[in-house]
């Protein structure tokens, strides 16, 4: 008796594989044409229609790399833009599954933005990724009420070239959707480059998702803090043989209960600590209070709003705010104390939007000294 992989007509796949772009062969990546291509081959391996599954690459793939039906064209802006903000908003099907490799970078702001092929020296077009999340987010996307985006792409803070870019292409968004979830799963931690591996032409995260797909085929994917979990615990052990320093980040926009969070790079596999039994002294909390203080976008009242909705909600709910930066930093450091992780949260949080800075570390060594 022969069997099948199970259907899924009610699924829509985007693959983009940026290796080649305008700005010239300074630009070129070896390795996401081929990884979309996978990506593109395994979902209609394991049950999508081939007519629900859209490849835009640059350059093109070899002819019959794919399964016929699949939809190929170019990864440049006027196309994705049709297919993200005029094609797919419309359409009745459930699931979407989002995959993106090519040059990407986080702006001044921390804006994830990603490359398209027709950018160039003089004119870098990128897509705001964070702004189209909030669109896909929100009622002017009819459906699509589960999304998993994986995004293979550097987060480094840049961008290297251009040397200057002002501003960002922004996308419409509506009110939230309720019963929706997007989760977002990134290959590097900010700051972080994506490796890519020219040899085997495939990115590094990449080539390990593919792995677990390989063997679990959308199982893989059905349970994404799972596959979080999975890939980071991967990571690990390459980090562990020094073949990479990549960690990925699992972003967590919103559940289809309405809750937003982060989990951020922790190994979630490794030991957490416990809550404490008893209150740590008035010296080991203003220490932490002082490391705080210490760092720019905490004492900014805007930013550190947006450091805090990157905390879990109930750590998120338990803090009593104030205007007054200190005092809010004390309420601040004493909410996060009530749970067992709330302060490596809150330091992740923190690293986040300020990547590598030694303000940062201090922070970091003030809080492991406390919870040692």
């Amino acid at each position: 008796m022969t069997t099948t992989a199970p259907q899924h007509p009610d699924v829509r796949v985007v693959a983009v594989g940026v290796g080649a772009y305008q700005a010239g062969d300074g630009w070129t990546l070896t390795g996401p044409v081929d990884d979309a291509v996978r990506i593109a081959r395994l979902f209609v391996a394991h049950g999508v229609p081939a007519g629900n599954v859209d490849l835009l690459t640059d350059p093109a793939p070899p002819a019959g790399d794919l399964p016929a039906g699949v939809r190929v064209r170019p990864a440049d802006r006027a196309t994705v833009r049709q297919l993200l903000l005029r094609e797919l908003p419309t359409t009745s099907a459930r699931e979407l599954y989002v995959y993106w490799g090519g040059h990407g970078f986080v702006d001044p702001r921390r804006r994830r933005r990603l490359y398209y092929a027709d950018a160039t020296d003089t004119d870098a077009v990128d897509l705001d990724l964070d702004s189209l999340l909030a669109t896909y987010a929100s009622d002017l996307v009819a459906a699509l009420h589960r999304q998993l985006w994986l995004v293979d792409v550097c987060q480094t803070h840049g961008p290297a070239r251009p040397r200057r870019i002002d501003g960002h292409e922004t996308f419409p968004s509506g009110e939230p959707a309720g019963g929706r979830s997007q989760d977002v799963l990134f290959a590097a931690a900010v700051g972080q480059p994506a490796a890519n591996l020219d040899r085997q032409r495939t990115g590094l995260f990449s080539r390990e998702l593919l792995r677990l797909m390989d063997v679990d085929g959308m199982a893989a994917l059905a349970d994404p803090q799972r596959l979080a979990e999975l890939l980071r615990t991967r990571f690990a052990a390459l980090n562990a043989d020094g073949l990479t320093a990549q960690t990925p980040t699992y972003l967590w926009y919103r559940n289809a209960y309405g809750d937003e969070g982060l989990l951020l790079a922790a190994d979630p596999a490794g030991p957490q600590p416990a809550a404490r039994p008893t209150r740590p002294s008035t010296a080991a909390i203003g220490a932490v209070v002082a490391a705080l203080l210490e760092i720019p976008e905490f004492l900014r009242p805007n930013d550190r709003e947006e450091i805090l909705a990157l905390l879990p909600p109930s750590v998120y709910a338990s803090i009593r705010r104030n205007p007054a930066a200190r005092i809010d930093a004390v309420n601040i450091v004493r909410g996060c104390l009530r749970h067992g992780t709330g302060l490596s949260e809150l330091v992740a949080a923190v690293r986040f939007f300020t990547g590598e800075d030694p303000a940062v570390d201090h922070l970091a060594e003030t809080v492991e000294r406390l919870i040692a």
